[in-house]
């Protein structure tokens, strides 16, 4: 019985420490996204873009592959 109420503390622990993670770093990778979408549409030479502009670009495009 011992060791099952041990298993059951750690997975219930590991399941907490999942969600704290995932609350945590939930916008890491949308932040490195759009950074880069960022950087590529002020360098890209075809169309010169403010940084303003590319950043409502990018948003706009990020969100609609949601």
């Amino acid at each position: 019985m011992k060791k099952n109420l041990k298993n059951i503390l750690f997975f219930m622990g590991l399941i907490l420490a999942l969600v704290f993670v995932s609350k945590k770093y939930s916008d890491y990778n949308l932040k490195k996204s759009m950074s880069a979408c960022i950087l590529y549409q002020t360098n890209k030479s075809s169309e010169i873009m403010n940084k303003e502009d590319a950043f409502k670009y990018c948003k706009k495009e990020i969100s609609k592959s949601k």
